[in-house]
């Protein structure tokens, strides 16, 4: 039975894409009638800025963090494929011919420096494109002055490979004490492992997201605070 009480401050979970939220929502979602505060799982769309404006400015907040360099990877590849075999969302006019351009996150990455003007322009034009990769760290949660300030407000902020160790104290600050798992959470993994990076590439990329890789930190170091680290 759900015993929410509408009285208490809810938490909003952002979906920050590429982050594990599928596999989360689904567990949350499959225990629905078991929550015990007033939880809203959003969309890709949500940001902090957002929840505070639409929720009020007590609202807790709750994300899943992942290393940039792995989440580029992943982001590229998983909108290649179109979200495919979990999903199929079809290239948008840009994503398209982005990919026309790059077949490789290493080669995105590449020409983020490279000494020709017209292949750092396609990498820019690239990362403005592709769905996962335009909404950053810094769109969903609004840059390190603006999580910092709300560190008081986060019930919850883990990175993803510590996800499955603390499943059960995160389920219990986001309201769900006691919970079954589904019989197939969805995962939305990559059906092959991905390629990885090499240095030259993972030089460029910290470059470029240099503000990306600084957010991840300060989430992570945020992380440990709340004990949902190691």
């Amino acid at each position: 039975m759900n015993t929410t009480d509408p009285a208490i401050p809810p938490i909003c979970m952002l979906h920050i894409g590429k982050t594990g939220g599928s596999f989360l929502r689904s567990v949350l979602k499959h225990n629905e009638n078991r929550w015990t505060q007033p939880l809203h799982l959003l969309g890709h769309g949500a940001t902090l800025g957002g929840t505070a404006k639409r929720f009020g400015a007590d609202r807790k907040l709750a994300f899943v963090v992942r290393d940039p360099l792995a989440r580029f990877s992943s982001a590229f590849y998983s909108r290649q494929r179109q979200g495919r075999p979990t999903y199929q969302s079809q290239w948008s006019a840009e994503e398209a011919a982005a990919f026309l351009w790059f077949e490789t996150a290493e080669e995105l990455a590449l020409a983020l420096a490279s000494p020709k003007a017209r292949e750092r322009s396609a990498a820019l034009f690239a990362f403005g494109a592709i769905q996962h990769l335009k909404s950053d760290l810094r769109h969903y949660l609004g840059g390190v002055e603006s999580l910092l300030r709300e560190r008081d407000n986060i019930a919850v902020c883990v990175d993803l490979p510590d996800l499955d160790a603390h499943l059960g104290d995160i389920l219990a600050c986001l309201g769900l004490p006691e919970f079954e798992m589904p019989p197939k959470p969805n995962t939305h993994a990559a059906p092959e492992p991905l390629p990885k990076l090499s240095a030259q590439a993972e030089a460029a990329l910290r470059t470029h997201w240099a503000e990306e890789f600084e957010l991840y930190d300060v989430a992570c170091d945020i992380a440990r605070k709340l004990g949902f680290s190691g």
